[in-house]
């Protein structure tokens, strides 16, 4: 989440400034390429956590829709307001509905519908996920990887050339949301408490993995900045390929945190405010937006400095103000409900 609040914090820096050669941008674009993991790993979390287990459909879909829909919904009419008050838009009853329906209202609302897409594959995903061996996950991954890295490839360096193949499923978050389960289970060679057996164990001991997350992490991370960079100041505006989700370099970041996650920060127990501050992150996903523009009319914000300093100085005054915000409305009758 606080991933989120840098990349929202750094994207005025390292994609609306052109002086490509600057600390000042650099600043920027470092903390930007380093947060790009946050929005892949927060689909890799969701399917560690939701793939291994079963439950009834009607109760899945009614627990998992609750938790999103209704809050989803309340802050789409609040941002929709908060628009109109802005911006003269929407003007009306039928342009307020078709922006919710279309999407995704404010910029970072499109995670809403995209998580519900994944939500909607969950009955499919889950019987398959009970058969499928090494051999089955990585033909996913490989259709994934075609749909995904080979696309986007293609199309933004060879002259706008696509793939004709329909494969719609396999060319957005689905691969990450499997890959979650897949790495999240897959343990140390000799384990014998192995969750899913027919996930065949690491060759690697536990300090190689974490070595191999920290390479996966630099690896992924120096290609995002340094990618964006290059392209970048080559065609004198910003080049989004290497700040998109779906990309090798993210992805190659995304699993280094993921292994660093699973088997080097997973064994010391979180304190009180780390477990508030992970049960309010939904509700600070959704609010954390009004902060930002909050604190940048009242004179704070990431480009008063540089934003090698200024950038973490508001990603943590952000994050302290949306989680007492979240906590302030969940004291309100029905707060809980839509945070």
């Amino acid at each position: 989440m606080l991933m989120v609040i840098a990349i929202h914090l750094a994207a005025p820096i390292s994609q609306e400034n052109r002086d490509y050669d600057t600390f000042f941008w650099w600043s920027g674009n470092f903390w930007d390429a380093i947060s790009r993991p946050a929005v892949p790993l927060f689909v890799m979390l969701s399917g560690f956590l939701l793939l291994g287990r079963d439950y009834p459909l009607p109760n899945f879909l009614r627990r998992r829709f609750s938790r999103v829909l209704l809050p989803s919904l309340f802050w789409m009419l609040v941002y929709s307001f908060y628009n109109f008050m802005s911006h003269g838009t929407p003007d009306s009853l039928p342009t307020l509905l078709r922006g919710i329906v279309n999407g995704p209202v404010h910029y970072h609302l499109w995670y809403i519908y995209m998580i519900i897409g994944l939500y909607l594959m969950y009955p499919i995903l889950r019987p398959w996920i009970r058969t499928a061996r090494d051999q089955d996950y990585f033909y996913f991954f490989s259709i994934c990887i075609l749909g995904t890295w080979v696309y986007k490839t293609l199309f933004n360096f060879a002259d706008g050339l696509r793939i004709g193949i329909y494969f719609e499923f396999f060319m957005n978050q689905g691969g990450h949301f499997v890959l979650g389960y897949y790495l999240g289970n897959k343990l140390l060679k000799g384990q014998s408490d192995e969750p899913d057996p027919q996930i065949r164990p690491w060759r690697l001991n536990k300090t190689q993995i974490l070595g191999l997350a920290v390479a996966l992490i630099l690896l992924g991370s120096s290609i995002t900045a340094l990618g964006n960079w290059w392209f970048s100041k080559a065609q004198g505006s910003y080049f989004p390929f290497f700040y998109d989700f779906l990309t090798p370099n993210v992805s190659i970041a995304t699993i280094g945190w993921f292994l660093l996650i699973k088997w080097g920060w997973d064994k010391t127990p979180l304190l009180e405010i780390e477990k508030a501050f992970a049960a309010a992150s939904f509700g600070i996903y959704l609010a954390h937006v009004f902060v930002i523009d909050w604190w940048s009319q009242a004179g704070y914000y990431q480009s008063r400095c540089y934003p090698i300093v200024c950038i973490p100085m508001m990603v943590v005054m952000v994050g302290l103000f949306s989680f007492l915000a979240v906590g302030l409305i969940r004291s309100l009758p029905w707060g809980d409900k839509i945070t």
